[in-house]
């Protein structure tokens, strides 16, 4: 009976989460498979970025004008209990803390895939229809440093907080 009743929570789950996307005016999957997106930062408008559009393990994961590039798209696809994988379009690798850091101010950056908790990110949504990213490992959410504006900003996992528009997104 577990099993049946698993497959309806994680239905639901899909669910919700689609709605919460279709309500803020993004681009929901229509199940739990993957689906590609851009992720633009609430406080400056800019995007997700792999800098360079570096293939490397390690490169660097910052904000910049959002462009029609595929180092500003991101697939998101499920590893079960509403956390993803977030790999770049152009190099598939993923966006990854360093060294498997809990601090705050832990670096992002883009690596290699592996089955990590390190590598996993939920979406949560907040009141005003923007996402918050939050890594498995550590608990704590994608930031662009200090919520600063300009290009080339890099980002950190943070603590959370609701009064930091600089740790939500906006799926494109």
């Amino acid at each position: 009976m577990r099993k049946p009743r698993r497959a309806f929570t994680a239905a639901l789950s899909v669910l919700a989460l689609s709605g919460a996307m279709l309500a803020a005016g993004s681009a929901a999957p229509a199940s739990a498979g993957p689906f590609n997106t851009k992720l633009q930062t609430h406080h400056s408008g800019k995007c997700l970025d792999v800098a360079n559009a570096s293939t490397a393990d390690g490169a660097f994961v910052q904000q910049w004008r959002c462009y029609s590039t595929a180092n500003q798209n991101w697939n998101f696809t499920s590893v079960g209990d509403g956390y993803y994988t977030v790999s770049a379009d152009h190099s598939d690798k993923c966006l990854d803390v360093a060294e498997a850091s809990v601090a705050d101010g832990g670096t992002v950056h883009q690596w290699r895939c592996y089955t990590t908790p390190n590598q996993e990110w939920r979406l949560v949504q907040r009141p005003n229809g923007y996402f918050t990213l939050v890594a498995r490992h550590s608990g704590k959410c994608l930031e662009v440093t200090a919520g600063n504006i300009y290009d080339g900003a890099g980002v950190v996992q943070q603590t959370c907080a609701a009064d930091r528009p600089y740790q939500e997104w906006r799926l494109l």
